[in-house]
């Protein structure tokens, strides 16, 4: 059956136009093979006929030998489109249990997130969504899995969309495309090494699936959007399971329930955060929910996230080491700091800190020992005590900054000010860590 490459920016146009604003913001997942150099050509035509704003982003993953010319080949494809280009070095350090293409994959994600834009749009088609259903399905994925790759998702728990318009389109169609408008793309070398379990697929078994069912990408991608909205009806149970969204999991919703109605409340709720535990990790971590006693507050490390049970809920938190001591002069009146992974905002409040205070002011972390007296005839009491007092969670406490000036605690924030520092009209600290935003 012949291709109309020109129908394929047709149905293009008639997914992606409605979408678009001269205020919408696309970044376009630009690697430089074939699939991302289509994408961008579709979109740098619709751009002539609907106004978007619209850039491109490559991320350099340094793996091959020839990483600076596809870098320099984006560059210069994106130079004669008059696209914006901005390229990204990512740093693949070795994670445990994890192999290369895995890593890549988070960190190109990770950069994406980042990105200012409304929507990251990537050149997944419909034999990618064939090669992803069967591979996760090899790997012995659950229904949220097996249900491929979605049109459209957030990416983590920021605002920016990740946005696959090509996902019910083959690649015939797409070379076709590049074909007939003469587009030069790059070849990666590692896309033929059978050695990555993807490459497996597309090699050495989707050939011989299609030779013997000619219709499988498609039947499979019509079975992967039926399982994603099985997907879809499963959430809004979990939703309804576990009382409404909230960035905490209130555990006493999961007693009652069967063990099967659990894990897809902790499922939901994970997936929320962006964390897909595998169904080992699922099922020790409710084992520790459920089983623990009262008072003790386990912890699941997750790559680059800990999830926490405390006060009868599951929290999810960023993994960081203590921070060290940070100078800070004329501290502007909100300051998000990395290193500690929180946003310090002074407010206006009836009794605080003097303003001058705030032209030289350092930021310790607990050592023990510390204590501060927050009324003049009141007791003086450890800063642990406070702590707890004000329940503030016990992972969150090493990065909880104390505020010292000239060598003397003055304030903890959020928590208290020292009495001999409490001037009328001064300012109250406040420290709103990344993962709580609802810290008081």
């Amino acid at each position: 059956m012949s291709i109309d490459p020109d129908a394929l920016f047709e149905r293009f146009r008639q997914l992606v136009e409605p979408v678009l604003s001269p205020e919408y913001r696309v970044a376009v997942a630009y690697s430089g093979g074939l699939d991302s150099t289509v994408l961008l050509l579709l979109f740098a035509r619709l751009r002539a006929i609907t106004p978007f704003q619209l850039t491109a982003c490559h991320v350099h993953h340094g793996l091959s030998p020839h990483a600076e010319d596809w870098q320099r080949h984006c560059a210069e494809q994106c130079a004669r489109l008059s696209i914006p280009f901005r390229t990204e070095r990512v740093d693949l350090a070795v994670a445990d249990g994890e192999g290369v293409e895995a890593r890549a994959r988070h960190a190109r994600y990770a950069v994406f997130e980042r990105l200012p834009v409304d929507s990251v749009v990537m050149a997944h088609h419909r034999d990618d969504q064939a090669e992803t259903v069967l591979y996760r399905l090899a790997r012995g994925a659950a229904l949220r899995g097996a249900a491929g790759m979605p049109a459209r998702r957030r990416l983590g728990v920021g605002p920016v969309q990740l946005w696959r318009p090509l996902l019910a389109e083959s690649r015939n169609a797409l070379q076709a495309y590049a074909e007939q408008h003469q587009a030069v793309w790059i070849c990666d070398e590692s896309n033929a090494s059978t050695a990555y379990d993807r490459n497996y697929l597309r090699h050495e078994v989707l050939p011989r699936l299609y030779a013997r069912f000619p219709a499988a990408a498609t039947t499979i991608a019509r079975t992967a959007t039926r399982l994603a909205e099985a997907a879809e009806l499963v959430d809004v149970l979990a939703e309804i399971d576990a009382g409404g969204w909230c960035p905490q999991l209130a555990l006493d919703r999961l007693v009652g329930l069967s063990e099967a109605r659990q894990r897809n409340v902790l499922q939901w709720f994970l997936g929320r955060h962006g964390i897909r535990p595998e169904s080992k990790q699922l099922a020790l971590l409710l084992d520790q929910l459920l089983t623990a006693k009262q008072d003790a507050n386990p912890c699941l490390r997750l790559a680059d996230v800990e999830l926490h049970r405390f006060q009868g809920a599951l929290w999810v938190a960023c993994h960081m080491e203590a921070p060290g001591v940070t100078r800070l002069v004329d501290c502007p009146h909100e300051l998000a700091i990395a290193s500690w992974g929180g946003v310090l905002r002074w407010q206006p409040a009836s009794l605080g800190v003097a303003p001058d205070t705030l032209r030289e002011i350092e930021l310790r972390p607990r050592m023990g020992g510390e204590a501060l007296r927050l009324r003049p005839d009141g007791p003086t009491k450890a800063v642990k005590a406070l702590f707890q007092e004000a329940g503030i969670p016990p992972w969150l406490r090493k990065r909880w900054p104390l505020l010292w000036w000239r060598n003397e605690l003055i304030a903890v924030p959020g928590v208290g000010v020292a009495a001999a520092h409490q001037v009328l009209g001064g300012l109250w600290p406040r420290w709103q860590p990344e993962d709580w935003p609802e810290a008081p």
